[in-house]
């Protein structure tokens, strides 16, 4: 039986699959100096370019966005495999990867594989979603092989002076549903996740990610309907919300019409212990 809370995102899923990948499959992040082209390609380097068997799981896949990065690698001896308890995202992956994965859907505290078995443990903005977070780390650790690599991406802190930060200060005043716990909250702070990673990992590493969502006042607005907390909002409420927000945006609107969207996340990489049992 599901949780409320996955309750919450199986519906939300249903609905709205594939929204993660349309928002931030194109979008640019910067990574202390560096940019990227995306979050996805963030995680999609950490899997080394190489011809040696490696087996890379990606938990909560959602519509194999990732996996389908990897797999146009056609690196050999690349296996790919993905999870989520999404059965709508699944289809989605499923119609976009052709076979180049093998899919599973469960929930991340109970992975369908045997132990040590995989190289890569990659996912993208799910872990702090996830209920009973100490379970999902100990299932991570069983099914990576001693040395295996995971690194995930999460929400992080708001940055401030964009379109987010005008959004999250009219949702305090919000006509909003009694909340939903997502998640384990220690998984949005960066010494949380460093506490969480600390048993049965090194070389833990934690990196503030800034991605780039900027557009129209209209486009920024449609994006952030999106989220769990506006989509939790009646019609009455959303559409009060979206008359205060793009009036608020406007001392941001650039030349070019457009609005800075700025999401904070991080990266977390870690490697699993060598000598672990």
């Amino acid at each position: 039986m599901p949780s409320p809370s996955e309750s919450y995102l199986l519906d939300f899923h249903a609905r709205l699959a594939g929204v993660t990948s349309r928002w931030f499959g194109h979008a640019p992040v910067q990574r202390d100096e560096e940019t990227a082209p995306s979050t996805y390609a963030l995680l999609e380097a950490v899997v080394p370019h190489d011809a040696r068997p490696l087996a890379v799981l990606d938990l909560a896949c959602g519509d194999g966005y990732l996996l389908e990065l990897l797999a146009r690698r056609k690196q050999p001896g690349l296996s790919l495999m993905g999870l989520d308890m999404s059965e709508h995202e699944l289809v989605a992956a499923r119609a976009r990867l052709h076979g180049a994965a093998a899919l599973f859907q469960g929930r991340a505290q109970s992975l369908p594989l045997g132990d040590a078995n995989v190289d890569v443990v990659l996912s993208h903005l799910a872990l702090m979603l996830m209920d009973d977070v100490e379970t999902v780390l100990a299932e991570m650790r069983r099914v990576l092989k001693p040395g295996g690599r995971v690194s995930i991406v999460v929400g992080g802190d708001l940055v401030p002076g964009n379109a987010l930060e005008v959004f999250a200060g009219l949702m305090k005043s919000a006509a909003a549903v009694p909340p939903t716990r997502l998640g384990d909250p220690r998984v949005r702070t960066s010494d949380g996740l460093r506490e969480l990673f600390a048993e049965g990992f090194v070389d833990v590493a934690v990196q503030s990610l800034s991605v780039q969502g900027d557009g129209s006042p209209h486009e920024v607005w449609e994006s952030l309907l999106t989220t769990y907390d506006a989509d939790r909002l009646s019609p009455a409420a959303q559409a009060s919300l979206q008359a205060s927000f793009l009036q608020a945006v406007e001392p941001l609107r650039r030349a070019d019409g457009s609005v800075p969207l700025r999401w904070g996340m991080r990266q977390l990489t870690a490697t699993r212990e060598a000598h672990a049992a």
